[in-house]
């Protein structure tokens, strides 16, 4: 065996071995860390961005009635009811984050692949809020923030999640369908 053949074939023994290994860390990823899973692959983004633009070509989304007969859901209209903002340490963002992920489970997984593993706190309480068809309006209400910020930042996230320059309603109907 020549050298350049012995190359070849050692090459080829550390494609297959990471592409074992990716696969592995795929199905045997800690959805407790989501982090994780954002680092470990590019192509997984790029698969997830061309479903989630394809998805939005098909048709609108529809917020799942895990969401909507909730009683954080509940909760939430309640506070906008009463003009409450809803603080960020409460407990109703890890409430709303397990009814969302209950009805929808990769949601907060994509978020973060789609953040390239960095999302801010705030970002993912906007993102909850927009899953469950909140306004922006009761957005910037709830969270204690101008309507014009929250606009800025929906925008914001097209640009850091989907790499477009997409209008926030655009930018509202991809991350409901996440």
């Amino acid at each position: 065996m020549t050298e350049l053949e012995m190359m070849r074939w050692v090459l080829g023994i550390l494609i297959t071995a990471g592409a074992l290994a990716v696969t592995v860390m795929y199905f045997y990823r800690n959805d407790e860390n989501p982090a994780i899973v954002a680092v470990n692959s590019v192509d997984s983004r790029t698969v997830l961005l061309q479903r989630l633009m394809s998805l939005s070509r098909d048709g609108g989304s529809i917020i799942p009635l895990t969401i909507l007969e909730s009683d954080v859901y509940e909760t939430i209209q309640q506070n906008i009811r009463n003009g409450s903002i809803i603080k960020e340490s409460s407990p109703i963002w890890d409430e709303l984050e397990k009814v969302i992920v209950k009805g929808s489970p990769k949601f907060k997984s994509n978020l973060y692949v789609l953040a390239g593993g960095e999302l801010k706190l705030s970002d993912l309480h906007m993102t909850l809020l927009i899953k469950c068809g909140v306004s922006p309006a009761n957005i910037a209400m709830l969270v204690g923030r101008s309507k014009s910020t929250i606009t800025f930042r929906r925008k914001e996230m097209g640009k850091k999640f989907f790499d477009q320059d997409l209008d926030a309603n655009s930018v509202d109907e991809l991350i409901r369908l996440i």
